[in-house]
């Protein structure tokens, strides 16, 4: 009976284990930042490594260091082949950082037989790392396929926002484990749902899950809960399409349309900085739309059961801060399970309109979405 393979480790794991490995010393010859077998690559963990590789470097003291961009117009070959090939007058170590690598590989695939000598060379540099991106010419290949004895090889693919089958909750997720992890490196505690909340509200990108961190780790506290997210992206593009999820539930019809006169005028600004285009918030709302409908549906289901709404709330995995409580409860005393079924079915129409009809001005499908949704018994616009 052949041995069970090995189950991979998810990326961030991944990333925490190797950074600490760059931090302690215990690196390899050879170094490869190889693009993931199937899915987009994760550029932000090679960022990092690169970083602590860099500090790493200048904290030996006695070190030379080749620092290069392989994609940049100013990359030579003559260069790294000098390197590679002589020994330093000036230090006894050497070590070789070499970022968008595939682009130089393109143009002189030699250099993959260059490195692969030198890390099996008694002078070659005593580290190199090489971070060859979304290349397929023969010269990333051949670095790609290596089993040479001292290199080591790292895959890096986009974390998974959604949960796993057998955990449904929000802070499963890779995500959103990947984020409680960095933030518990940082000594701050993520409450239960706050994680997940994030991911839903930032995406899965590592880049912005970390700045939506650092906008909370600004807050000076040492425990974040869903409360507080909610709070730091407020007036943000996340906030908004949060606040036109929340109006469209709680039957405030007055809250909504005065939300799509904003975003008509102005557009939507992200906490990240970016600027979205009434056209572009389009996905972003409804979206978020149909997440709190989901939400609200779970809570709703287990009410029906016999549970609380704050009981019903926690089930369904979030925590029942006040705030959440007081939402919840606001959205129940207007929504049913019909109410429900129309928001979606309202929801499917305006995705059509927009994403296949063609409809240019997204907040108008939004409109029709609101005139549709609040029609019906015992909500009154």
């Amino acid at each position: 009976m052949s041995a069970a393979k090995r189950r991979q480790a998810d990326p961030g794991s991944q990333f925490r284990e190797t950074l600490a490995k760059i931090q302690q010393g215990e690196l390899p010859r050879l170094l490869l930042l190889v693009p993931p077998s199937s899915g987009e690559e994760e550029s932000w963990f090679a960022e990092q490594l690169f970083a602590a590789a860099r500090k790493y470097a200048h904290e030996l003291g006695d070190c030379d260091l080749l620092d290069q961009d392989g994609g940049s117009p100013d990359f030579r070959a003559e260069d790294l082949d000098a390197f590679l090939q002589s020994s330093s007058l000036f230090a006894s170590r050497k070590v070789l950082l070499l970022q968008r690598a595939g682009k130089g590989l393109n143009r002189w695939p030699r250099l993959a037989e260059e490195l692969l000598q030198a890390a099996s060379a008694d002078g070659g540099p005593e580290f190199m790392m090489v971070h060859i991106g979304a290349s397929s010419g023969k010269g990333a290949q051949k670095l790609s396929a290596t089993r040479k004895k001292g290199v080591e090889k790292l895959r890096f693919r986009s974390l998974y926002a959604d949960p796993p089958p057998w955990k449904p909750e929000p802070d499963a997720s890779e995500a959103a484990q990947f984020l409680l992890g960095e933030a518990r490196e940082r000594k701050l505690r993520l409450e239960r749902g706050a994680a997940g909340l994030i991911v839903q509200m930032a995406g899965a990108r590592a880049s912005d899950l970390m700045g939506a961190l650092e906008h909370l780790h600004m807050l000076g506290l040492d425990s974040i809960g869903e409360e507080e997210v909610r709070q730091v992206v407020a007036h943000s593009a996340e906030g908004t399409a949060f606040d036109m999820a929340d109006a469209f539930l709680c039957g405030d019809s007055g809250r909504a349309l005065s939300l799509m006169r904003r975003i008509s005028r102005q557009g939507m600004r992200s906490w990240d900085g970016r600027r979205l285009a009434p056209r572009d918030a389009f996905g972003m709302i409804v979206s978020a739309i149909a997440r709190e409908r989901t939400r609200t549906a779970e809570v709703l289901t287990h009410v029906r059961k016999g549970a609380a709404v704050k009981e019903a709330i926690e089930a369904s995995g979030s925590r029942a801060s006040m705030p959440v409580l007081r939402r919840m409860e606001a959205r129940l005393a207007v929504c049913d399970e019909d109410a429900l079924h129309l928001l979606l079915d309202g929801l499917l129409e305006a995705e059509r309109q927009v994403k296949r009809l063609g409809w240019r001005d997204g907040t108008r499908a939004l409109e029709l979405l609101a005139l549709r949704s609040f029609r019906r018994p015992g909500v009154h616009s």
